[in-house]
């Protein structure tokens, strides 16, 4: 293996690991704010702790997305396409990609970088740094606009690998939903209404009751 098909390897390596760890921090957001409605507006909105988890997870997803926009960033996508074209004959290929496809790819990042410089803006005056002035940025970008970002990088990065070494990254990884906003929601609803029952004269709580509440969903 010649230096720049080893280099391309690495890169593609350290690219495809942001990619999955960005894809599973947008399974865990979505699992924040889209969980059923009445399990997330009986728990989260009065925990302080869902809360900072959401906007933790919110930007650590910036910070990550920039790692493979920045400019100065080792790993960016705009590098990886470059590099390809600047080797394209010298990298072994499994299958050779052309030059016209990358600047395929190219044109497909540019139609994307529209939403780069509100990435950028929070991630250097809020999630990053904190930037004296970040109150004179005005960021206007949507959770939906942050997914198809991180789609259409993953589309062209999936797109070179595939020519690569033959292995086609879907990102569909296998997540499964956390219970614990369920099996909370379920808390506060038994000891509500163990306590209603409590404050009677003859406290009882009928079993079928409970196991109503337990095996809901």
């Amino acid at each position: 293996m010649n230096s720049q098909t080893k280099i391309l390897e690495e890169r593609l390596f350290e690219i495809r690991e942001t990619l999955l760890e960005l894809e599973y921090l947008k399974k865990d957001v979505k699992t924040l704010i889209f969980s059923e409605e009445e399990h997330r507006h009986e728990t989260i909105p009065e925990s302080h702790f869902f809360v900072r988890l959401y906007h933790n997870y919110l930007r650590l997803f910036v910070i990550d997305v920039y790692k493979l926009i920045g400019n100065k960033e080792d790993h960016n996508i705009h590098k990886l396409i470059e590099f390809c074209k600047i080797n394209l004959k010298v990298i072994k290929w499994h299958d050779s990609i052309s030059i016209e496809k990358l600047k395929l790819l190219n044109d497909k990042l540019y139609s994307i970088s529209v939403k780069f410089e509100q990435i950028q803006g929070l991630r250097n005056k809020y999630f990053a740094h904190n930037d004296k002035k970040k109150r004179q940025f005005s960021f206007k970008i949507s959770l939906e606009e942050l997914w198809e970002v991180l789609e259409g990088l993953q589309s062209i990065f999936a797109e070179i690998n595939l020519h690569f070494d033959n292995n086609h990254w879907l990102f569909d990884i296998q997540y499964t939903s956390p219970g614990i906003i369920q099996s909370l929601s379920k808390y506060k609803r038994l000891r509500k209404l163990t306590l209603e029952e409590y404050g009677k004269n003859k406290p009882s709580i009928e079993t079928n009751r409970l196991l109503s509440i337990i095996r809901s969903r």
